[in-house]
């Protein structure tokens, strides 16, 4: 973080001091030693500035015809001098007056400092391009607000800041004109710049609007990244299904008769029970450990021990399968034929093996199934899918604190295509997957999360942060001021 940052953060923290903002404005305003505009000549008869109602009258006049655009990469978007060239001419083409005058002093400065926060609006990162747009056009109406209300830089719920701050919320994924959402917003300021004269009403009335707005697109978006995420995990739960059974069963020899079992049957309660109670949760591991039971049980019975087990287990082993499974929505008659077949294969497996007529001494054993040698892990090696998943933990642990679902952030995506404005939505546990939406909730890109990390370090990618962009302005503009003082 540079030295101007943490100076502007210690200055953000004084803006709960209204004391301290009111010193540092007034002292601005009432001080022209350092100004050097033509717009302000001091007269000692005090009779060449116009007052402070030819001043408004002057702006509401200017308010629909007076533009001031923003265009990305020109490092003065705000002309203070031309700005007030026309107010000038406003003032006085309305008085038909050929004698030139000025702006008193107190109203000058008051503009230069209200010029100055929209030129911190245009410097703000945070802000996409065509959100600084729409912010300009409150210019007029923000300087009329603040000469008509000096308490205006002091009120943090001032309607007129918190119409800046809602504008700058609800663009922050917004990158096009095009997009219904800044239409909208155009046209509520439109309407604004039509009705404003002296009463904060017309802020009121435009911040209702835009609040409105901002209910119904979090509302869609929320509907929409739900859907977005549901899709997304359940073809997560597929591959990590697959990818279990794939590990627990490339050693074995399936029966064709019991595939269907595990293959369709109990792969579907497997899925079933990590969407439902999710990675963590003791019922997909339960759906693992049963997983693993059912292919040692189905490995060739090698010796007395594992005749003995299977024997006395089989049939518990049936009992669980098909209690886990019927609790899923499958066709129950195909259930109870793959169980069906299940059991038959144990029969015989067991009737027919070497070990049968040993049979007396496998009934002297008895041993519950949670301590046979099916159930005993000791022997167990991690699968794929838990040893990238321990990586996977690694990796997202030595994330920034900051990312995580629901923030916005400025997204790398090739040397060939613009940065997009794009939410984080989910983080996957098992292989460290970050998976970014837009403002409609449709998933655009994921990353690998040493890769984000690696963008973040090098300033490819960073965070938006959506702050308050009226108080940020405000922070750093009285940075400026008390830097420039010293």
């Amino acid at each position: 973080m540079s030295t101007f940052d943490n100076t502007v953060k210690t200055f953000s923290a004084n803006l709960k001091d209204n004391e301290y903002v009111s010193r540092v404005i007034n002292d601005y305003v009432k001080n022209a030693s350092a100004d050097g505009s033509a717009a302000l000549r001091n007269s000692a008869a005090g009779k060449n500035f116009f007052n402070r109602d030819d001043v408004l009258k002057a702006l509401t006049n200017i308010q629909l015809v007076y533009k001031s655009k923003y265009i990305p990469g020109q490092q003065v978007n705000i002309n203070t001098e031309a700005f007030k060239t026309s107010l000038l001419n406003s003032i006085a083409k309305m008085n038909n007056v050929s004698v030139p005058k000025s702006i008193n002093q107190i109203d000058g400065r008051t503009i230069d400092f209200v010029e100055m926060i929209f030129g911190a609006f245009l410097r703000d990162n945070n802000i996409s391009d065509v959100i600084k747009g729409l912010l300009l056009k409150l210019q007029i109406p923000v300087i009329k607000t603040s000469l008509i209300n000096h308490d205006f830089f002091y009120n943090s719920k001032h309607p007129a800041r918190t119409l800046l701050d809602t504008i700058a919320h609800l663009g922050i994924g917004i990158e096009e004109e095009k997009n219904t959402v800044y239409q909208t917003i155009d046209l509520i300021l439109d309407q604004l710049l039509r009705s404003f004269d002296k009463n904060i009403v017309s802020f009121r009335t435009a911040l209702s609007s835009l609040q409105r707005l901002k209910t119904i697109e979090h509302k869609k978006l929320k509907q929409n990244e739900d859907v977005t995420r549901g899709q997304i995990i359940k073809e997560h739960a597929r591959q990590l299904v697959l990818s279990e059974l794939q590990y627990h069963t490339m050693n074995i020899k399936l029966p064709k008769p019991v595939q269907p079992l595990l293959l369709n049957h109990w792969s579907t309660y497997m899925f079933t029970s990590y969407l439902k109670f999710g990675k963590s949760s003791y019922e997909w591991q339960e759906s693992i450990d049963i997983l693993k039971i059912i292919t040692k049980s189905l490995s060739p019975v090698d010796n007395l021990a594992e005749w003995t087990s299977l024997k006395n287990n089989y049939q518990e082993i049936i009992n669980t399968v098909n209690e886990k499974v019927s609790g899923t929505r499958q066709n129950k008659e195909k259930l109870y034929l793959a169980t069906d077949n299940l059991r038959k294969h144990y029969e015989s497996t067991i009737n027919k093996s070497k070990f049968f007529e040993k049979k007396a001494l496998a009934e002297e054993d008895d041993a519950p199934l949670k301590d046979s040698i099916y159930a005993d892990k000791s022997g167990d090696e991690l699968s794929p899918v838990e040893k990238q998943e321990q990586s996977a933990k690694s990796i997202i642990a030595k994330l920034p604190e900051y990312v995580k679902p629901g923030v916005w952030f400025k997204i790398y995506t090739s040397e060939d295509t613009p940065p997009r404005r794009l939410k984080l939505s989910i983080i996957t546990p098992e292989n460290a997957l970050l998976v970014f939406v837009d403002r409609k909730g449709t998933m655009i890109i994921e990353k690998n999360a040493n890769a984000f990390s690696s963008e973040i370090l090098k300033g490819q990618s960073h965070i938006l942060e959506d702050h308050s962009v009226f108080d940020h302005a405000l922070s750093q503009v009285i940075s400026h001021i008390v830097k420039s003082n010293r």
